[in-house]
């Protein structure tokens, strides 16, 4: 606690922005230490977004929305994770895909040299050619907006010293910033989106489709208006799976 109100307190950011895995979500927590620590303390909405547990093996939801019933399956990304996939994807109507946007600058657990981002994408590559998958499509969710524009703003990591291309990227005619954006995230997280996208449409053959959505985990209401429509995507896919529609 002393440690966090002193002066050490910019060196643990700086090396948060390139760590990562320490501070993403625990700020809130630490700037609040003092409520925190009491034994009353009774942890919020906001609060309980904010916990990050890394998902190990194969965890599956059922719920409903509106008389609509969804089945859901939440795997791990990690790469002893994914050969355990195959169990999931008999009878799949949609995969959504989640990267966090803001880990441009972050390696990975397993290596500690490969880039996360660059990772992801590799992943969603072989996803989007798999055999199995080539009539599933994917929603993919742009994830940490919050994150990546507080990196962005900052300048400390400049996604060009990750990513060179970046640096003769032009935002396309189509994109519509937030109110009130800083054009710097603006490009940057378009950026990101017409990375993944790049794959789709270069290996694309009109049999499935993505469908990408910038979000903030820790923002209630952008995920309520993503996940409405993701609920029509996925009522629209599953009728076209079965030729109803």
């Amino acid at each position: 606690m002393s440690v966090w109100s002193t002066s050490y307190k910019p060196s643990l950011i700086n090396f948060s922005f390139f760590s990562g895995e320490l501070f993403s979500s625990n700020n809130c927590f630490l700037d609040r230490i003092d409520s925190v620590r009491q034994n009353d303390y009774t942890p919020t909405d906001q609060d309980l977004l904010r916990c990050r547990v890394l998902t190990s093996g194969i965890f599956e939801t059922r719920f409903q929305v509106d008389k609509v019933n969804f089945h859901m399956f939440d795997v791990g990304g990690q790469r002893d994770e994914r050969r355990k996939w195959i169990q999931c994807f008999n009878d799949v109507t949609a995969i959504i895909f989640v990267v966090a946007s803001s880990s441009y600058n972050m390696v990975i657990r397993e290596d500690n040299n490969t880039n996360r981002l660059r990772e992801a994408l590799d992943l969603f590559r072989s996803i989007w050619n798999n055999r199995w998958l080539r009539t599933i499509s994917v929603i993919l969710f742009l994830n940490k907006q919050d994150m990546l524009a507080e990196k962005v703003l900052a300048g400390k990591s400049k996604i060009e010293d990750y990513f060179p291309e970046y640096a003769r990227y032009t935002i396309p005619n189509e994109a519509t910033p937030e109110p009130g954006e800083d054009p710097r995230v603006t490009r940057a997280k378009f950026f990101i989106r017409d990375e993944f996208l790049r794959i789709s449409t270069a290996s694309g053959d009109g049999r499935h489709y993505c469908y990408p959505h910038f979000t903030c985990a820790v923002d209630t209401e952008n995920i309520r208006r993503v996940f409405n429509d993701c609920r029509d995507i996925i009522q629209r896919m599953h009728l076209r799976q079965y030729e109803l529609l």
